[in-house]
């Protein structure tokens, strides 16, 4: 009963949470679309560090020692359904309008897709493959070229300013 309620209680705060990162991603999204002449770089970052703060804090909630953990609840389909649901349609704004067993696989899913987890696969091998050397010879090469390509962009500013001067 008692662990019921945290539960309960638990999934309240989360959905409060997801909702304001959602409020806040539309209006994010509502600016690029409808604002963008009048968008200055400092206001993105704003925009990108509400979201990280919004997410660092969901983050945090789902680590708590109080909250209880989610990896251990079921979640099991009780209708399934080829019609079109209205409520699951308002429920989901739209995105959502039949629970099917075509789509339930999808949403239910709780490991990647095969082909993404193969994709996974092959890329931690090819990392273990390369010995620490290599990837300390890779490291500092991409640092040469990034440092390269600064002082490319840093010195026709420089240019300009002396020109200007």
């Amino acid at each position: 009963q008692r662990e019921e309620k945290q539960l309960e209680a638990s999934v309240d705060s989360l959905i409060s949470l997801v909702a304001h990162v959602k409020n806040a991603l539309q209006n994010f999204i509502y600016k690029l679309e409808n604002e963008y002449e009048r968008l200055t770089w400092p206001s993105v970052l704003d925009n990108f560090g509400l979201l990280s703060g919004q997410l660092n804090t969901i983050n945090k909630m789902l680590k708590n020692e109080k909250t209880p953990s989610f990896r251990s609840q079921v979640i099991i389909p009780l209708l399934l359904s080829q019609k079109p649901d209205d409520d699951l349609t308002v429920l989901t704004e739209q995105r959502v309008p039949v629970f099917s067993h075509e789509i339930v696989p999808d949403y239910l899913r709780t490991k990647p897709d095969p082909e993404v987890e193969e994709q996974e696969k092959q890329l931690s091998t090819e990392a273990t493959r390369i010995g620490p050397d290599v990837a300390q010879k890779q490291i500092q090469a991409l640092n040469k070229m990034c440092s390269n390509l600064l002082e490319k962009l840093n010195n026709p500013r420089e240019d300009r300013d002396a020109e200007s001067a």
